[in-house]
């Protein structure tokens, strides 16, 4: 979950041009090669210049309340969380605290370490990058990075520094999947702008074998299934576009708990439920009073709902928090927890912004992360240029 105190864009004016070039991996779920590029570099390769292609499909790794990806930069192998709510593609230098003390191999060799020098200049500054467990100063390099089957040349990503945390860290960089963001010239690069991707679907149906699939476009789905619109939050002052749901009811123990207008962000950067604290001491005291008549294992459930696509006759979309472990995953997702104050909010530059001129001011609505617990057993299709949200 990426939070919030400098929320960074792509500017498309010296942008490299796309290029991905296949690479032999036999562990690739990748179906085809993937080619995109200049005439000049399909006519060099032999190869067509701009085709669609076929589903980028990676397959997911359960740690630490988090599903993270294997990529590479520069040819060095790193792990980062699959991030929803995060729009960088994020590597960490090992320095500070940790080199001093002697914790540098454990964690590079779980989560993979970088140099802060590492490929080229991305001709960026320095900056703060704020997240839901911390923040980091980041330099911004470029470099090839190795995702699947393909290798996508000169991308930009950052280099992160000794992370100042204040809880809720998965561990390893986030690998953010935000695609969009606002024209301000203070935010980077997303990852996914310097990609052709413009859906993703994670498919955790099967706990044991969970997979991200990066595509052009979101193939049509078999079967029954429920759909709802994304919000764009940067109407509101967000940095980027968040994938966003407009919530009707937040259920717990069958009681709404809402009491004014609330958005979901879908974070699988967020292992469970994160509430403002309102909501959050709203969210306790009916799992309390619940818990006095069921017992306390049998109280705290919680459910969400959308409301369908506008012009459908079909009931609201319904997401449950699932309880209690996983045996595939021999864990549990459904834990609930106030948002640390540090972490800011998704509108703060707006925020600070409007601290100095008072005409700027507008209602926002609350903001809730729903994550990992409610898509367990379940099929998440985002698909941002129809901006919607699909879950079979």
């Amino acid at each position: 979950m990426f939070s919030r105190l400098a929320e960074q864009r792509c500017q498309d004016s010296g942008r490299p041009e796309a290029v991905l070039r296949p690479v032999k991996n036999p562990n690739c779920q990748r179906r085809a090669t993937c080619v995109f590029g200049s005439s000049l570099f399909a006519n060099l390769m032999g190869l067509p210049a701009a085709s669609a292609s076929d589903p980028l499909i990676l397959p997911l790794e359960f740690e630490r309340g988090a599903f993270l990806l294997t990529f590479q930069v520069q040819g060095s192998t790193f792990r980062g969380v699959a991030d929803t709510g995060s729009p960088f593609l994020l590597v960490a230098a090992c320095v500070g605290a940790r080199r001093a003390a002697g914790r540098c191999s454990d964690y590079c060799s779980r989560y993979g370490c970088s140099q802060r020098d590492v490929g080229r200049s991305a001709g960026l500054a320095d900056n703060i990058i704020s997240f839901a467990g911390g923040y980091a100063t980041a330099v911004w390099r470029q470099g090839d990075v190795q995702l699947g089957g393909c290798v996508l040349s000169h991308r930009t990503l950052g280099v992160l520094g000794e992370t100042q945390s204040f809880g809720g860290n998965a561990g390893g960089p986030n690998f953010g999947l935000i695609k969009l963001a606002a024209e301000d010239s203070e935010i980077r690069p997303t990852f996914l702008s310097q990609t052709p991707y413009t859906t993703l679907v994670f498919d955790f149906r099967n706990m044991s074998n969970p997979v991200l699939e990066l595509a052009e476009k979101l193939s049509p789905w078999e079967g029954e299934r429920a759909e709802t619109m994304l919000t764009d939050l940067r109407d509101f002052g967000a940095g980027v576009q968040y994938y966003a749901v407009v919530v009707e009811e937040l259920l717990v123990d069958h009681v709404n708990i809402l009491e004014a207008k609330t958005v979901a962000i879908l974070d699988t950067g967020t292992t469970g439920l994160v509430l403002p604290k309102s909501l959050f001491f709203s969210f306790d005291a009916v799992r309390r009073a619940s818990a006095q008549e069921v017992g306390i294992k049998r109280a705290g459930n919680v459910e969400v709902r959308f409301p369908p696509l506008p012009g459908s006759s079909g009931p609201s979309v319904s997401l449950q928090l699932r309880r209690g472990r996983i045996p595939d995953l021999d864990a549990a997702l459904d834990i609930v927890t106030p948002l640390a104050e540090d972490a800011g909010s998704v509108f703060l530059r707006a925020e600070l912004r409007e601290m100095q001129e008072e005409n700027l001011r507008i209602e926002r609505p609350s903001v809730i992360f729903v994550g990992l617990g409610f898509f367990a057993g379940l099929r998440m299709g985002i698909d941002i240029a129809a901006g919607k949200v699909t879950f079979a």
